[in-house]
């Protein structure tokens, strides 16, 4: 959780041969409250602001998505998920989860 938001969750990323399945599960999030979510470089305490794959917005808690992207150049490192308290409150960081390194 982030900013106090009480909310918590997993992301789990698969290999779709070239692509990434990426999905995310959240608890805590405000009912009727769609909050947008992206991959942003950076960790969770450095994150770039300017998103570089996105996703679909959390809906209940949950985001399913095939980015372009390979699992393996997301977990060379650097790579962070990042959820935002509403699209009117962008700027305000709910919850952020690092891909690690493998």
């Amino acid at each position: 959780p982030q900013n106090s938001s009480g909310e918590s969750g997993t992301a789990t990323l698969s290999d779709e041969g070239g692509k990434t399945k990426v999905v995310v599960s959240v608890t805590g999030q405000p009912a009727g409250t769609p909050q947008p979510m992206h991959i942003h470089k950076g960790t969770c305490a450095t994150l770039d602001p300017k998103p570089t794959y996105g996703l679909p917005t959390l809906i209940d808690g949950k985001s399913e998505a095939t980015v372009n992207v390979s699992l393996n150049d997301l977990q060379m490192g650097g790579f962070a998920i990042n959820g935002h308290k509403s699209a009117q409150e962008a700027s305000v960081y709910v919850y952020c989860g690092e891909i690690p390194s493998m």
